[in-house]
């Protein structure tokens, strides 16, 4: 995959779409009564291909606010699964909203076999996506070094 391609929603394979409207449709399950910024997120698991959901749940502190993606990653953990093939995330903004840092570095602890997670930023208009990878996201991940051994 390139780095960073927008392409027309109809020109993805059936699973991205579908992935993609999940994302739109747990979105409007969004907590966000401070922000009115809601965010849905869909996981596609590697191991037995199943989808985990999540949406953004905001609290007046900020601190304790759950991210759409770290939704969707706790319950996939919670039920066994620890490495994530496809995410796909739906907000509405003009640009597209990616996973902030603190989603992208808990991502990159549940990488597909291949090493890297595919990434579909979509706006709920379901016109243009923007396709890229976690590793494009978050290029110099803590997990990266770690992994080898340069920390």
């Amino acid at each position: 995959m390139d780095n960073f391609k927008i392409v027309d929603f109809n020109s993805l394979s059936e699973h991205v779409q579908n992935l993609i409207k999940t994302a739109a449709e747990v979105r409007k399950r969004s907590y966000c009564p401070y922000s009115n910024f809601a965010v849905g997120c869909a996981i596609f698991t590697e191991e037995e291909g199943k989808v985990y959901t999540g949406c953004n749940i905001e609290n007046s502190t900020l601190s304790p606010t759950l991210c759409a993606e770290r939704t969707a990653i706790g319950k996939a953990v919670s039920e066994g699964h620890l490495k994530f093939k496809t995410v796909a995330v739906v907000a509405h903004q003009q640009d597209f909203t990616a996973p902030c840092g603190v989603c992208r570095q808990t991502l990159s602890e549940f990488r597909g076999s291949d090493g890297d997670i595919e990434v579909f930023l979509s706006r709920p208009t379901f016109d243009d996506v923007l396709c890229t990878t976690l590793s494009n996201l978050l290029p110099l991940s803590y997990i990266s070094y770690k992994k080898d051994n340069i920390l």
